[in-house]
């Protein structure tokens, strides 16, 4: 009797008192660092939605921005281990307190369509991985069209959840509470805000605003994982090629859903103007779940140890400056991430003042995935790395002492300049932000972030041109003077190139004053972007019966393919008009970066890099004429190098093997500087 007694009362409490129990209602709203000065002006407007197919890996700031590939590795690295994410057992259900007193019913369809069930034949998950020959066109252009037509068809009243989302990105917790929560938001940080709230996979999640907020443009997101893997060079992919989607939230209600599930964000456009007429907004959502989430400053200990608990399979971490995306086995036992997120705040302020940059407009973001496009990690909005990353994410010990350079490097990416970044130096530049953390943050020696630093710097200090192709020789280059000279003046350099009108139009070369070449490379990219827009158009005018022709399959199939081909041949013909446009620049660019760093320093660096085969023109000595030439003790080295060689590759490591020959990153990213 005892037994059963108290069976009941788990019973009642859990499905009854939550109405009736005084618990105080707990808002989850998301962080608002501090607010911005009224006279900042923000970035020019960008449309906030998503490619049926995915995203980019790389926000660009506008068309100045430069494309860089890493030629420093010639495959890619092996193949992620297994990384699981356990379901929460029903004793930490039971234990689990939800924060919401207010309640709903979950929605969910009950019949798949045509295209859901095609989408439904195409299994990938971490233990049963999908092989794709890619060099089979036809093939590639079939799960691209599947995946395609089957985020177009998706309808939040009748979409059903695909057979692999409980794998991944993995199942809600059976018997989790779905609530109704209102998020408040501040206006003047733009970029994905997190709500704390989780979609179920296949559920119906209702959006509700008022009609004034409707006008704002902002944009309701379900899932992390932004990849899409259609269109990339993976033999394996572990997840279906695309599993998140964006709504615009442009009526006073609004519903969507999303078959694989996944954590619920606002999108908030860039609008200097909305700060001068509201703080905040409000935004109710309907039907979701709640996720395991931190935010500094915010969540108190009581909170942490029960908030993650929470149902959902994925949380997060908030600081003002960085969020982490991870599954949530990770979080129920994390201890309280105070310190945590105080040191990835440190990071990233720690490269916000490398690259001279103001305030900052929202936090960067990590999210750990079963499959990410392309190599171990790329940068971009977020930063993506694998499952197997994860736990170094919130390891707190290991990033304040052995560091992690691989996370450090992809920051790094994100706050690269084109002013100070050349032809070549795409995986060079990004690694001074590597330095400097592993320095500042986990407490290495200056220059001694890597092990195989010391060796390289003194091999290409002995013949350096013989190893100017490596990305690590080349970072060579940089080491000596931080050596000497510390990191101000170079942080100095980075703040006033900045500012140079001379180093601005070096870095922006027009079309008509670049070449014959580079009108012909521009042409060839405006040709073949016309192309593909014409096969778009073909293709929607033959799914809609608009575009008569005998045989339909047979037309649509080989259009499908042409626009396989053209995603290569549009990739390569932009990146010669990058090029093109580099060769004109690069040489003014390295001569005015020497003479400001140099005089930061106090001492003439010219001689030192003439070494490496850069200018050292008479304007530039006699720019540096009042400055003691400079030349670190016994250089270039006479004989063998003191220091012995590198004893490994220096991409070796699981964290440092960087994306490969084919990643593209984008320099002068300022999306996040105020």
């Amino acid at each position: 009797m005892f037994v059963l007694g108290a069976a009941a009362f788990v019973a009642y409490e859990k499905f009854f008192d939550v109405r009736d129990d005084a618990v105080v209602p707990v808002v989850v709203v998301a962080p608002e660092p501090k607010k911005a000065p009224a006279d900042v002006v923000g970035v020019p407007d960008k449309k906030i939605t998503d490619s049926v197919l995915g995203e980019n890996l790389v926000d660009k700031s506008g068309d100045g921005a430069v494309v860089v590939v890493d030629e420093s590795r010639d495959e890619l690295p092996p193949p992620p281990p297994k990384f699981k994410n356990e379901d929460v057992d029903a004793i930490t259900l039971r234990k689990y307190k939800t924060v919401s007193t207010r309640l709903t019913t979950a929605h969910l369809g009950t019949e798949a369509s045509k295209q859901a069930k095609a989408a439904h034949e195409i299994h990938a998950t971490p233990e049963e991985p999908l092989h794709v020959n890619r060099g089979d066109s036809g093939q590639v252009a079939h799960y691209a069209a599947v995946t395609k037509n089957y985020w177009e068809s998706i309808d939040p009243d009748h979409c059903v959840p695909h057979p692999d989302a409980n794998t991944f990105p993995g199942k809600v917790a059976d018997g989790a509470d779905r609530v109704i929560t209102a998020v408040n938001l501040a206006v003047n940080i733009p970029r994905w805000r997190s709500t704390g709230l989780y979609a179920a996979p296949g559920e119906r999640i209702t959006f509700r605003l008022n009609s004034e907020d409707a006008k704002l443009g902002l944009v309701a997101r379900i899932g992390c994982h932004r990849d899409s893997l259609v269109g990339g060079k993976r033999d394996e992919w572990h997840r279906f090629p695309v599993i998140t989607n964006t709504t615009a939230l442009d009526k006073r209600s609004v519903e969507m859903a999303n078959p694989f599930g996944g954590p619920i964000y606002i999108e908030m456009p860039d609008r200097a103007e909305w700060v001068k007429s509201r703080d905040r907004i409000r935004v109710e959502i309907v039907g979701a779940v709640e996720a395991p989430i931190y935010e500094l400053g915010k969540t108190s200990r009581a909170e942490w140890d029960n908030r993650r608990l929470a149902p959902a399979p994925w949380g997060e971490l908030v600081g003002e400056k960085m969020v982490l995306s991870v599954p949530s086995s990770l979080l129920r036992t994390l201890p309280y991430p105070e310190e945590l997120m105080k040191t990835w705040d440190k990071i990233v302020e720690t490269t916000d003042w490398l690259a001279a940059w103001g305030k900052r407009r929202s936090p960067e973001r990590i999210v750990s995935d079963a499959e990410i496009s392309i190599g171990w990690m790329h940068s971009g909005y977020p930063v993506m790395c694998y499952l197997a990353s994860a736990p170094d994410m919130v390891n707190h010990k290991k990033l304040t002492t052995e560091g992690d350079w691989g996370f450090y490097h992809e920051l790094g990416h994100n706050h690269q300049s084109g002013l100070w970044t050349y032809a070549g130096y795409g995986e060079v530049t990004n690694n001074l932000f590597s330095l400097l953390c592993m320095e500042r943050i986990s407490g290495q020696k200056v220059g001694a972030g890597h092990g195989d630093l010391g060796p390289l710097a003194a091999e290409m200090a002995l013949d350096p041109v013989a190893n100017k192709g490596s990305a690590f020789h080349l970072l060579s280059q940089y080491y000596y003077p931080i050596l000497a000279f510390g990191w101000e003046p170079l942080q100095a350099t980075f703040d006033e190139l900045d500012e140079r009108k001379d180093m601005a139009r070096a870095n922006s070369i027009e079309a008509k004053n670049s070449g014959r070449e580079f009108r012909e490379a521009q042409k060839k990219v405006e040709a073949l972007e016309k192309e593909k827009t014409a096969l778009d158009k073909k293709i929607r005018a033959l799914d809609i019966g608009t575009l008569k022709v005998a045989d339909k399959a047979a037309e649509k199939d080989a259009a499908q393919k042409r626009l396989v081909e053209l995603v290569d041949e549009m990739k390569k013909a932009g990146e010669a008009t990058g090029a093109v446009s580099a060769a004109k620049s690069d040489e003014k660019k390295k001569e005015i970066f020497v003479m400001i760093w140099s005089k930061h320093c106090g001492h003439d660096l010219g001689p030192y890099f003439a070494c490496f085969g850069w200018p050292y023109t008479d304007h530039m000595k006699t720019f540096n004429k009042d400055l003691k030439s400079w030349m670190p003790k016994n250089f270039p080295p006479k004989g063998a190098p003191l220091a012995g060689k590198a004893k490994r590759n220096p991409f070796g490591s699981r964290n440092e093997a960087m994306a490969g020959e084919d990643e593209s990153h984008g320099l002068d990213n300022a999306e996040n500087e105020k």
